[in-house]
Parts: C-alpha cells; sequence; structure tokens
C-alpha cells in the first residue's frame, strides 16, 4: 500500500510534537521535584545560623509597659498565666519537655498542640489562626524524671530582649557553664502570686536585673537570648529552621522564707 509524501509528513509531525510534550512534562516534573526538595531542605534541615525577623520586631526598652495585645499567654503553673518571654516575632517554637528535677511543678500548656518534626507543622508556623500559640512535646531525650511538661522552651532569635513572663520577684542571679565550657546565666523568680513558686529562667545573656528587684511580667526586661555556638547541639534545633537557640524556663516548690519574701 502505497502512502503519500503528505501522510508520512503529518505522522512525522505528529510524532515530535508527542516527543516535545513527553519532554515538557518530564521538564515540569523534574522542576516541582527540585522545588519540593528544595523547601523540603530550607524547613526540615536545621541550618547554622539563626532565623531572621523583622528589624525592630524584639526592642522593648527596659521598663516599658507592653500593650495588651501584645502579651500572649503561653502556659499556667497551678493557675498563674506565664506569658510569651520574647516577642512573637522573633519566637521560632515553644516546646515542653521533662526534666532531670523530679519536683519540677509542671506547667498547663495554652493553645494548640502540634505533632513536630514534620513540614507541614514547621510551614503552619508558632502562631495558629487567629493568634494563638502552637506548641510540641518533646521526649527530652530520656529524663523521665519529671512530668512531660515541666519544662519549656521558647526558641527565638540571639539577642532578642527576654521580658519577664510572671510578676514577681528576683532571688538570684547565677552564673554557670553549660557542659562546662559556655559561659550562661540563670534568672531565679519568686511568683507574687504563690511565693512557694519559683520560675527559674536559664539562657539569658546580658542580665538586666539585680536580686531583689520586683518585675512586671510583660514589661521588665530580664536580659537577652543567649545565642551557644552551631556546634552545640540543641534539641529545639529539629523543630526550628535555625541553632534552636531558646529560653528555658522550670518551676520549683520551696518556701517563702527560701523565697526571699
Amino acid at each position: 500500500m502505497h502512502t503519500s509524501p503528505g501522510s508520512q509528513h503529518r505522522r512525522r509531525a505528529t510524532r515530535r510534537r508527542s516527543q516535545i510534550v513527553r519532554r515538557r512534562v518530564v521538564a515540569l516534573v523534574v522542576l516541582v521535584t527540585l522545588i519540593s526538595l528544595a523547601v523540603w531542605v530550607a524547613y526540615a534541615i536545621p541550618g547554622q545560623t539563626p532565623a531572621r525577623v523583622p528589624a525592630g520586631a524584639a526592642l522593648p526598652a527596659a521598663g516599658r509597659a507592653v500593650d495588651s495585645d501584645e502579651t500572649l499567654v503561653v502556659a499556667r503553673i497551678e493557675g498563674v498565666d506565664v506569658l510569651l518571654p520574647v516577642a512573637r516575632e522573633a519566637t521560632t517554637a515553644v516546646a515542653f519537655h521533662p526534666v532531670d528535677e523530679r519536683d519540677a511543678v509542671a506547667f498547663t500548656p495554652v493553645g494548640k498542640r502540634v505533632a513536630g518534626g514534620g513540614l507541614g507543622d514547621k510551614l503552619a508556623g508558632i502562631f495558629a489562626e487567629g493568634g494563638g500559640v502552637q506548641y510540641y512535646l518533646m521526649d527530652g531525650n530520656g529524663r523521665a524524671e519529671s512530668s512531660p511538661t515541666a519544662g519549656l522552651d521558647v526558641g527565638a532569635v540571639p539577642g532578642s530582649p527576654v521580658v519577664s513572663p510572671v510578676d514577681g520577684k528576683v532571688v538570684a542571679v547565677k552564673e554557670h557553664s553549660v557542659l562546662g565550657r559556655y559561659r550562661d546565666v540563670e534568672i531565679d523568680i519568686a511568683l507574687a502570686a504563690d511565693p512557694s513558686l519559683l520560675l527559674i529562667v536559664t539562657h539569658i545573656a546580658k542580665p538586666g536585673v539585680e536580686m531583689g528587684e520586683v518585675v512586671s511580667r510583660g514589661a521588665t526586661v530580664l536580659g537577652a537570648v543567649r545565642g551557644f555556638p552551631p556546634g552545640l547541639e540543641q534539641a529545639l534545633s529539629r523543630l526550628t529552621s535555625d541553632n534552636g537557640d531558646h529560653v528555658q524556663m522550670m518551676v520549683l516548690r520551696v518556701t517563702p522564707e527560701l523565697a526571699g519574701w
């Protein structure tokens, strides 16, 4: 059977069009895959540099009263509200975990729990729709001495001001070292609502309060977020896109006399 040159030309043209379409589809699939991989890497693998936030996002001057719409309750301790200690724009994660103090008093988380570790969770951000907190529960790396919510880590950009999360009185400002190598500062605050509860805030740099000073929640600047070297592994980095630098809080019960009231 004889095939006309015109028919052969049309078939060749059809094949070329099909080949072009297939190549474009393959190229599109490859491009989408590369973009998805890049997004996954950006959010799932901890970076070696601090997260970036808008300039001036966390600059409360010492003694400045924070407006009510800037305060955010992240937990409660026996009915006492505990505020977010850093500006929300500087916050990278909120996570509860066990601590190695058996007598630590458990926090009651406020907000919505997210599973943690997944790309979708990280893309969701720290704050849910409407401004509420989204928090994680971490396993504490085998430390089961306390309640699963006895420790509270608030991830934040190093250098961000840390304000007192409660009303109370500073009863101690202590210097110590992490792993025997990294200088750190701990600030102990006896709660005004219940002096037998002692809030211990660690990973503070440039402390701005002294022993005996009365502090106001959301207003008194305690210091700044401590930045650790990138080589120091921090558990919170599994939930953030930075080194996992954070402020850590824990509560112990003491006698009012020891609390300094």
